[in-house]
């Protein structure tokens, strides 16, 4: 009975979250290191992938961004390698779909899932990473789009509400559904 009461609370919830991440490309940027100077490159990297890349992004919907992405990869891969040979690096550029923790913007919370993704390892990739959302366009400020224009009322409910232990639960839920399936 227990196990009916909790399922029945977070079951929606969960289902809110994965609707959440079935509409959002994430750009996922891993350092070669956690060195300083590893750090650096990273976030330098991020400026000059979402400089060069600010106008490839431009479909309507998840689907025709992922598409683009995958069209694009070449591309991506193209500026992001030109960018790192000063330092003697090389990217490794990858259209998948990966886990992540829930994470916290100004404006709104994601919450954990397996989300569509642009990934970038520089190097071994064995650093800290960063992430944006390119679609909706989040990661540039001047171009950013309001994530109420692709999510439901439900769902912009579910993310406004900022870190609450409900987004404890789906990180738990999506941790043990992603070890049950790997």
């Amino acid at each position: 009975m227990i196990f009916t009461i909790i399922f029945g609370t977070v079951e929606p919830i969960v289902a809110t979250s994965e609707k959440i991440s079935d509409k959002v490309l994430r750009l996922h940027i891993i350092a070669n290191s956690d060195s300083a100077f590893d750090q650096d490159v990273k976030l330098q990297l991020k400026d000059y992938f979402l400089e060069n890349t600010k106008d490839i992004f431009i479909g309507n919907n998840l689907e025709e961004n992922i598409k683009i992405a995958n069209d694009n990869k070449e591309y991506i891969n193209t500026i992001c390698n030109h960018f790192l040979s000063q330092y003697n690096y090389e990217a490794n550029v990858s259209v998948t779909k990966e886990y992540f923790d829930t994470r916290v913007y100004d404006d709104f919370t994601l919450p954990a899932g397996e989300y569509n993704s642009i990934k970038i390892e520089i190097g071994k990739g064995e650093g800290h990473n960063w992430w944006c959302i390119v679609f909706p366009s989040v990661c540039l400020s001047a171009c950013s789009t309001s994530m109420a224009e692709y999510l439901t009322e439900e769902e912009m409910d579910l993310i406004q509400d900022g870190y609450t232990p409900k987004f404890k639960i789906i990180e738990i839920y999506e941790k043990l559904k992603n070890k049950i399936i790997t």
